[in-house]
């Protein structure tokens, strides 16, 4: 998938290589070819965002879903019986609301503590939700993939409320849906879900499982001898590398009569086991480096969406050990964005039989047992991380997946909007712990996020309009305009199913726009729209892509002489119309547009 944040981007980002999935943007044209890594390019139907009256200000607003003991949510209650805490301090309630949502199984709210009924609170405004769901089609094989398609595809039959906007993300980047509340175009896209994992697997005896390959991959190299219960003579690393051992001589070196700890055929198996286990440990990195890579771009996509923003993660789990700091990092920036990560294990209800494990020998079948608990954990131990450290849930351990998929991604029926407005001394830019406590009688688990980051200084109120804001305004107006240069020419087309269509070229000059140097790389993102209005002002087709660029010093002065050149179709009955073609900069938020009269014949 590609790594493209949305309209709203007028703030700074770092170069990530992503994969260039499946476009409907055709932005490179013939000869301006790219190595991979240096754009990445994704396109959906435009529509452009209701109006909004938005007024910022220093008051922290943090959602809250109250579960009784049975994990039932619990409405009803007050203000009165909330207590938030900003880092152990608490703080006074500046604001406070309800959400009611009508959802699938309504039946499940239970009525609320006596004490909480006779006062009934304002019901806040429903606010927009935005879902992400994310599948890990790198890890996840045939079979667990089956069991998650069927789960989401009932979840989104039934499932979504009237507020949702659901995206479609993948690990391998080749499908990708954009937020829509259009659920058959998020199960058609589901349906069509498949493993695309590409790992080295072990073949032939002993059997190394990339669990193997990790733990004797990233320990002490040679592996370090140390006293082993049950074993004759000191045993070399861990007891994974001593069972991978035991197993090779047995399978290896049995009729060579020269199989003892110093025998020519043990000191062979001890190099192959070495290196088979490093080239699967490389392979399978990679691939967690990709899917870390992927989730990354999901949660830069997601982070600028207004309103409430969820993202469920599902997999059978990948190994992210060593790439601490990437798992790091997608935590820090969904913490920023205050986006709620759950992950759901594919997996389901997953116990350890000997089926696998018929051909091993003694010792490494009692390895495999004793070692199957932390190999589960090992894998899933990310996806623990991301629920853990946004204020989400880890489902696992049930093989109910389309309860998990509703208990994550459905919207809750009661949801209380606690707000409160830090001290000055709070505009540190620190992370601030949240603590979110239900003084009503009875035994309640209130789920809230974590915390926040503070702004470094106080905000002031504002109307300014995002740049998404201004972006729509350009594509409404008539007016031109050139912050850059921007040439545009059109011409009727026909679409592959017969259907009626306008194909507009795009050229912009990029020698006038604001690219960043990022390590050898030239950074910027551009976004497009093109729409056609009819005589009475209406829109009637519209599509928007974005372009994020990280070109390498060769391609940025090719493409300094050259221009981006590219084409857009858009679809619709013959007739005149107004055509309206807006892009805008990243870096500084330029804009250029322009406007003319066309004809589709």
């Amino acid at each position: 998938m590609p790594d493209a944040p949305t309209r709203s981007s007028g703030k700074a980002w770092k170069f990530r290589v992503a994969a260039v999935g499946v476009s409907l943007l055709a932005l490179i044209s013939a000869g301006q070819s790219l190595s991979p890594g240096e754009v990445s390019i994704r396109s959906w139907p435009y529509s452009p965002s209701p109006p909004v009256l938005r007024v910022r200000t220093n008051e922290v607003q943090v959602g809250v879903v109250v579960q009784d003991s049975k994990g039932h949510v619990v409405s009803g209650l007050t203000q009165r019986d909330f207590a938030i805490y900003d880092d152990g301090k608490q703080q006074s309630l500046s604001s406070f609301s309800v959400e009611h949502r009508q959802v699938f199984d309504a039946s499940r709210a239970v009525a609320p503590p006596a004490s909480a009924q006779p006062n009934a609170q304002p019901s806040a405004p429903p606010r927009p939700r935005y879902v992400a769901l994310y599948f890990d089609d790198l890890d996840t094989e045939f079979g667990d993939m089956r069991h998650v398609q069927l789960a989401a595809e009932n979840f989104l039959r039934t499932g979504i409320g009237p507020n949702d906007k659901i995206a479609l993300f993948t690990a391998s980047g080749l499908q990708t849906v954009s937020f829509t509340p259009n659920a058959p175009e998020i199960i058609s896209a589901v349906e069509e879900l498949k493993f695309h994992g590409r790992a080295i697997k072990s073949s032939g005896c002993p059997r190394i499982t990339p669990y193997d390959a990790y733990v004797i991959s990233t320990e002490p190299n040679p592996p370090i001898s140390r006293e082993t219960p049950g074993m004759p003579t000191p045993a070399e690393g861990s007891p994974t590398y001593q069972a991978v051992l035991t197993e090779a001589i047995r399978c290896n070196c049995a009729d060579t009569g020269n199989f003892g700890d110093g025998g020519t055929c043990a000191a062979n198996q001890r190099q192959v086991i070495v290196a088979e286990s490093h080239q699967i440990w490389d392979s399978v990195r990679q691939m967690s480096l990709d899917t870390l890579n992927s989730l990354h771009a999901a949660v830069d996509f997601l982070a600028d969406r207004p309103g409430e923003r969820v993202l469920v993660l599902a997999s059978s789990g990948f190994l992210a050990g060593t790439l601490e700091d990437k798992v790091d990092s997608i935590l820090s920036d969904a913490l920023h964005a205050g986006i709620v990560i759950n992950s759901l294990d594919a997996k389901g209800l997953f116990t350890y039989t000997e089926t696998e494990d018929r051909n091993d020998g003694a010792y490494q079948a009692v390895y495999r047992a004793e070692s199957f608990g932390q190999s589960m954990m090992t894998l899933t131990a990310a996806m623990v991380d991301f629920a853990v450290g946004t204020g989400g849930r880890f489902f696992h351990n049930r093989n109910d997946l389309a309860a998990g998929y509703y208990a994550l991604a459905a919207a809750p029926e009661t949801e209380y909007l606690l707000g409160f407005v830090p001290g000055k001394e709070k505009f540190n830019g620190k992370f601030h712990k949240l603590k979110v406590t239900v003084s009503a009688s009875g035994k309640f688990n209130a789920q809230a996020r974590p915390g926040y980051f503070a702004p470094t200084k106080e905000t002031k109120e504002s109307n300014e309009p995002t740049p998404e804001e201004k972006i729509d305004a350009e594509v409404h107006s008539s007016e031109p305009r050139s912050d850059f240069p921007l040439t545009v020419s059109e011409r009727p087309a026909t679409a592959s199913d017969g259907n009626h269509e306008l194909s507009v070229q795009t050229r912009v000059d990029i020698q006038k726009l604001p690219f960043e140097l990022q390590k050898d790389r030239h950074v910027d993102l551009l976004t497009f729209v093109v729409a056609l209005f009819d005589s009475q002002g209406k829109m009637v087709a519209g599509k928007e892509a974005q372009m994020q660029f990280a070109l390498k010093p060769e391609s940025f002065e090719r493409f300094s002489k050259s221009g981006i050149n590219g084409a857009m179709s858009l679809e619709a009955p013959p007739g005149a119309y107004r055509l309206r073609v807006v892009v805008e900069e990243a870096l500084h938020s330029e804009l250029s547009a322009t406007s003319r009269q066309v004809q589709i014949q």
